[in-house]
């Protein structure tokens, strides 16, 4: 633990604060994206508009929704001082509180360890990782309002006809909604006759941007609309289920733990119906005889070639090479797997071993003497030295890997 610093960081507060999320916000609030982001926090704010009435506006200004850039700039700023009070993760199953932001990094950091010991991933996989979560406090959209900026810049300076007519109508709307008092009484049809005039404006101006001259412009718009759209959402929809996620994991793991106690086992085999948890309980105890440290760590086919190889030699395999040493061969037929059992070796010769042994593993011996019955024999009895250790290694892999 690093300790210089610590104790200044035990005596003050940390102030949290979206402020360079703010700061990342007013490098895109230009052009005509101040005006429709000063309308859409007026509207938001204002006491007399009612709730209909403000979506009835709001529906207005999302004609052309990429023009509309004020909304998503103001959810984004609204989104991550919400975040910092704790306000957007779930609620506690025993009251209406949703927890604090500094219980909601914890419950975070947990599913980024859990996720990793369950699945063996990270857990940014399942989309839930830490900037799932937290990303646009972090600033991972910078790159996007920093696109709106270049655009909205490029657009401004063409000093277009539409663009100031877009600006007007918004200038208008801005106008009366800042002329309304708490206790104003709405002139609904003024308000119509401005919306009408900016929905007119909105359409002429994407008109024009949908021209080859601005067309890269009005897609970059688009575009980072639609990834701070999709980051707020992911990130409210994960910290609205962050707790329960949470728990999800920690139950599997309570689980998982389990699996090692034989008896316990055998309880969950018996009484799960699903046959996923069947399987996984029924044959825990096989597979984890499988399951080899030395065979960690193989990234293909040419490394497992290597780790067979490498296997081969610490076991003093192929320990014969020479079929005309037919005592060595018969002595090595004695010893295969395929052969004990099934082959009486004691009382043979040399030669009677070699062609019981050659018969017994189908290897044709017709018209061939005891050299090239030997030769056939080690070479059949090499390569089942090497099939072993290969499955080996794959029975590993199948049960080092997740499915």
């Amino acid at each position: 633990m690093v300790k210089q610093g610590l104790r200044a960081l035990a005596n003050t507060s940390a102030n949290f604060s979206n402020q360079a999320v703010q700061d990342a916000i007013a490098t895109a609030n230009i052009g005509f994206v101040t005006k429709t982001k000063t309308l859409q926090y007026l509207v938001d704010i204002n006491s007399t508009l009612t709730d209909v009435q403000k979506t009835t506006i709001r529906a207005s200004l999302n004609v052309q929704p990429y023009l509309n850039a004020g909304r998503y700039l103001q959810d984004l700023n609204n989104h991550t001082a919400d975040m910092l009070l704790g306000l957007l993760g779930e609620a506690d199953t025993d009251s209406t509180t949703h927890g604090t932001f500094l219980e909601q990094l914890g419950i975070v950091d947990g599913i980024q360890g859990s996720y990793l010991y369950l699945y063996g991933e990270e857990a940014s996989v399942a989309n839930r990782g830490v900037n799932d979560h937290f990303g646009s406090l972090r600033g991972i959209l910078d790159d996007e309002l920093l696109s709106i900026k270049q655009s909205v810049a490029t657009i401004t300076s063409a000093s277009l006809a539409t663009d100031t007519a877009f600006q007007n109508a918004t200038q208008a709307l801005i106008d009366f909604v800042n002329a309304l008092g708490d206790s104003s009484t709405l002139d609904v049809s003024t308000l119509n006759s401005l919306l009408s005039v900016y929905e007119s404006a909105a359409n002429n101006f994407n008109t024009i941007l949908t021209g080859a001259a601005y067309s890269a412009q009005r897609a970059n718009l688009i575009a980072a609309r639609t990834a701070v759209n999709s980051q707020l959402s992911l990130e409210a929809t994960n910290l609205g289920s962050v707790r329960s996620y949470s728990v999800i994991l920690t139950r599997y793991m309570a689980y998982k733990g389990l699996a090692e106690n034989d008896t316990i086992r055998d309880i969950i085999a018996k009484t799960a119906q699903s046959t996923a948890w069947q399987d996984y309980y029924k044959n825990y105890n096989d597979r984890f005889a499988q399951l080899n440290a030395k065979y960690e760590n193989t990234a293909g086919d040419s490394e497992n070639e290597t780790i067979i190889n490498n296997e081969l030699r610490l076991r003093g395999l192929p320990d014969v090479t020479d079929y005309t040493n037919l005592p060595a061969v018969a002595d090595k037929a004695s010893r295969d797997t395929r052969l004990i059992g099934t082959v009486s070796f004691p009382g043979r010769g040399t030669a009677d071993v070699i062609k019981k042994s050659c018969e017994k593993l189908g290897i044709n011996i017709t018209g061939r003497d005891v050299y090239g019955q030997s030769q056939s024999l080690l070479k059949s009895m090499n390569d089942f030295d090497r099939e072993t250790v290969r499955l080996e290694l794959e029975n590993h892999q199948r049960a080092n890997t997740l499915s």
